[in-house]
């Protein structure tokens, strides 16, 4: 018998963010001066968030995504975008809404720039514990989704831990695969510190050019106060109250645009443009915990940082009611016998219960995974 999810407490947080522009952008340097002068040209209202981040309000057609070259043509329709975004109440640890027809940019800091290039510059060896899916001969896919909770593991410098939903198609080769990610992270190498954040990324040749959150041209922000790498103002505790963050990422089938969508925010949206070969969808979706190892070799913890416990589910990394949209718009559970992904045996583990949608995820990490 399937071991029942007892959830102690469960608290959904609405997340509200900030961007991060950095001098890398898909492989061209930025001048710092010259991008900080645009940016104070633009700001149409500075806000001040309570945990120390500050945000100039752009003009929606002036955001730097815009900057980018698949970009040039393509059709801003700033009213219609803006109109389709249901905006919440203002509660605790929200920044203030930016003016109507405007968005919120983080500005940039000399910190992050020295973050983001150590994020580019340095990659360890990637361990990922969860279930995919893999399409058909004839399918698609058109978006996936979960409730997942928000964990705040311990990372080395040059670690990270993260919970998410990655959409791939084009994996053979590798170098050619488009991607596209969603969910939480303590990464300190991309933000700075180890404060657990939500994260976009995108790519569309293996990594070569893309990039997470709006680091690079190309996520279009759309949502007047949530922004795709927000910090979390508390995280789940072992044995208590479990955050929960609702993902999506989901086609426009007729405008071609791939949404970020976060507790039933609509964050903004990745172009068509960028994305060839998610023509007309993505092959395979991954649900589940992925982990970076530090230069010596050490992976870190994933999810509760606990090994899983088969009958104490809630107190591991999970996602809840994963689905997979299909070409017809349907939520699709995935088929019983999908078998779980497990990059290293020796410190991490994966449940997966079909009949709920369920899957759980975790483990301490340690040295030399194979």
């Amino acid at each position: 018998m399937a071991p029942l999810l007892g959830l102690k407490s469960l608290v959904f947080v609405i997340l509200l963010g900030s961007l991060i522009f950095t001098n890398q952008a898909a492989g061209a340097r930025v001048d710092m001066t010259k991008l900080e002068k645009q940016l104070h040209k633009r700001q149409a209202k500075t806000i001040h968030a309570s945990w120390g981040d500050t945000y100039d309000c752009v003009e929606f057609h002036k955001q730097p995504a815009f900057d980018h070259p698949l970009l040039k043509d393509h059709k801003i329709q700033m009213k219609e975008e803006l109109s389709s975004v249901s905006l919440p109440k203002t509660g605790k640890n929200q920044i203030d809404e930016c003016p109507k027809g405007t968005v919120p940019i983080r500005r940039t800091t000399r910190e992050d720039l020295i973050a983001s290039k150590l994020s580019v510059n340095y990659t360890g060896s990637q361990y990922r514990a969860g279930v995919t899916y893999n399409t058909k001969l004839g399918e698609t896919i058109y978006g996936a989704s979960g409730v997942m909770n928000v964990w705040n593991p311990q990372v080395n410098e040059d670690q990270f831990s993260s919970g998410e939903i990655a959409l791939q198609s084009g994996s053979q080769p590798q170098e050619e695969a488009t991607i596209i990610k969603f969910g939480w992270t303590v990464n300190p190498q991309l933000y700075g510190e180890h404060v657990t954040r939500s994260f976009a990324y995108w790519t569309s040749d293996g990594g070569k050019t893309g990039c997470y959150n709006t680091v690079c041209p190309g996520f279009v922000q759309v949502h007047s106060k949530h922004t795709p790498d927000s910090a979390f103002p508390t995280t789940s505790e072992f044995e208590g109250t479990q955050i929960l963050f609702t993902v999506q990422i989901t086609l426009d089938k007729e405008g071609g645009k791939w949404w970020l969508v976060g507790n039933g925010e609509a964050i903004g949206y990745w172009p068509r443009e960028l994305f060839p070969a998610f023509a007309p969808g993505a092959t395979s979706v991954f649900w589940g915990g992925r982990v970076m190892s530090g230069i010596d070799r050490l992976s870190p913890p994933m999810g509760s940082g606990k090994p899983l416990n088969d009958y104490v589910l809630d107190d591991a990394g999970f996602m809840l009611s994963i689905r997979y949209i299909d070409m017809n718009n349907n939520q699709n559970i995935l088929p019983e016998a999908t078998e779980p992904t497990i990059d290293c045996l020796e410190y991490y583990n994966v449940t997966y219960i079909p009949e709920h949608g369920n899957v759980y995820f975790g483990g301490t990490g340690g040295l030399n995974c194979i």
